[in-house]
């Protein structure tokens, strides 16, 4: 049997909400400063998820809209609470 068919065969699912990644790990993912991030939650622009274990934690999804997020102050020069009012006007 090749390997991908055994990829396929136990392929998991795993849900875009779900809280997998730390915030140093996000930073990594995205090429963001680590203070960038936290003012980004502190401004409650993007929430993160606590777990059991009382971890926080960023989702898949959460990663997403970090790079909207992101293109918005880099590409757009927004700033944070600029950014907030946009994504607030969004979800309405």
């Amino acid at each position: 049997m090749k390997w991908e068919d055994i990829e396929e065969q136990f392929e998991i699912e795993i849900p875009r909400d779900e809280p997998l990644f730390p915030m140093n790990i996000v930073c990594d993912l995205l090429h963001m400063q680590y203070h960038t991030l936290h003012e980004i939650v502190k401004e409650g622009i993007i929430q993160q998820k606590k777990t059991k274990k009382r971890k926080k934690l960023f989702s898949q999804r959460e990663i997403k809209r970090l790079k909207y997020v992101q293109y918005l102050i880099e590409e757009r020069g927004v700033n944070i609470k600029g950014v907030k009012v946009i994504v607030e006007m969004n979800q309405e």
